[in-house]
């Protein structure tokens, strides 16, 4: 199973990146931009595939990871020469000024020597002219960056559309994050009982910790709790401040007890229903040693099904709460591990970080579900990656676009450049080493889940 699960995970990630790649390198050619390379996975390189008509080299590389597509001079500000005038000369100007032995300058206004002359003209000659992502306009440059995070969009829109019209079922409920974000796939514990997804029962369930008050005085778990001394519970917040403000003092809990027959019994009676009478004292800290959960039962024929148009409209409910979502999960796992309020926190939003690791075990045991909940987990992969994609972090698409139209205004209203393309790419390279040190302590964090379960 759990090879299965790397396996379906590697297509999956593959597909989704694939589609992300292809994006740019669409684009890119609908702007007669030149691709280098369309490397699926991560070098270093495994195998040349092939190399298209349009010059690109497609190959597959080592690290079953994420994919790139390097496109012709990148760098908008990696050729900035100039001639008697301040304005950028295009890569076919250059060339004729060189081979016209007339003067070129560099950004700096300082006129370039014979031996950088002839490197960069060695350069120019292997590249294509009017083919540079530099040469395009911005409006051309930005659609290229954003091409990517397009295509997961549109995958989701095929993906979630299409369980719409088959059928779908929700996947969680949402008890982790405080929100009022209206989700059919996660909705949350209200919305849920709104749509009779999920009955709310009378009582709250418990679940003694090991060697606790809780324990010790035989309550056992799925007990359920319905009265504290002849007292109604209206939440489990009631609950725990009734018990909290009754420290050291002896409470009599009415519980609810469903007990299994032997298997050698025969009696039509079966789970035999207990009501008991348990008493139990509270520590001075107000405290009893147990987890409270309500009391819910849940409809497992519960289903989603609409028409095409009715699927398309819930497809654009669903991926705008599902970006909500992402952004609310981000700000509060940013929150917790930074300025978390108790140690506890921090745990609890690191371990709630799985990538990639994480991702293959949870494919792994959700396989018994079906092909269904698969397309279900690209579907939020593929929105999430849209979403992290779009943030303003160097070395993401959403940062890269920032930073070329920051760079584009300061150049147009100052006549000077913003950065040095030798900063930029420095700044870029900087923040994904970082990403990939963060990803390394994420894979380490869900090795040492996986195999601490």
């Amino acid at each position: 199973m759990i090879f299965i699960g790397i396996l379906i995970s590697i297509i999956m990630f593959s597909v989704i990146v694939i589609l992300h790649e292809y994006g740019h390198y669409k684009s890119a050619r609908l702007f007669w931009i030149h691709i280098e390379e369309f490397g699926l996975w991560i070098p270093p390189r495994a195998k040349k595939l092939w190399k298209n008509k349009h010059g690109t080299l497609f190959s597959l590389n080592w690290i079953p990871l994420w994919g790139f597509v390097r496109i012709s001079w990148e760098s908008e500000l990696l050729l900035q020469y100039f001639w008697k005038t301040k304005k950028p000369l295009s890569h076919s100007w250059i060339l004729k000024k060189i081979s016209s032995w007339e003067d070129l300058f560099n950004k700096k206004w300082e006129k370039i020597k014979v031996q950088e002359r002839k490197l960069l003209q060695a350069r120019l000659l292997s590249q294509r002219p009017g083919e540079n992502f530099y040469e395009k306009h911005i409006f051309a440059r930005s659609i290229v960056l954003l091409a990517g995070v397009v295509m997961n969009f549109l995958l989701a829109i095929v993906i979630f559309s299409s369980l719409f019209i088959l059928w779908v079922k929700p996947v969680w409920i949402n008890t982790y994050i405080d929100t009022s974000i209206p989700s059919k796939l996660i909705p949350s514990l209200d919305t849920a009982i709104e749509n009779w997804l999920i009955t709310k029962s009378d009582g709250i369930i418990l679940s003694p910790l090991a060697w606790s008050i809780s324990e010790e005085s035989w309550i056992l778990p799925w007990d359920i709790l319905l009265r504290v001394d002849e007292k109604g519970i209206e939440s489990i917040k009631y609950l725990q401040e009734y018990i909290a403000n009754n420290e050291e003092k002896e409470l009599t809990f009415y519980i609810n007890r469903n007990t299994e027959c032997p298997a050698e019994s025969t009696s039509l009676n079966c789970p035999i229903i207990e009501y008991l009478n348990i008493k139990i004292t509270p520590n001075k800290d107000g405290k009893i040693g147990t987890y409270l959960s309500e009391n819910l039962l849940v409809d497992q024929d519960f289903e989603y099904k609409y028409s095409l148009w009715e699927s398309i409209k819930y497809w654009a409910y669903e991926t705008y709460a599902q970006i909500r979502l992402t952004l609310s999960w981000l700000s509060l796992l940013l929150k917790n591990i930074f300025n978390p309020e108790t140690p506890e926190e921090r745990e609890q939003a690191l371990d709630s970080v799985a990538w990639p690791i994480g991702i293959v075990s949870v494919i792994t045991q959700s396989l018994e579900w079906g092909i269904m909940l698969l397309f279900i987990l690209a579907w939020v992969i593929s929105i999430n990656l849209w979403v992290f994609n779009l943030l303003p972090i160097p070395a993401l698409d959403g940062g890269r676009l920032l930073l070329l139209w920051i760079r584009s205004a300061i150049d147009k209203v100052f006549w000077k450049t913003a950065l040095s393309w030798a900063v930029e790419n420095l700044v870029h390279v900087m923040f994904f080493l970082i990403l990939i040190a963060l990803s390394i302590l994420i894979a380490y964090n869900d090795i040492i889940r996986i195999f601490s379960q």
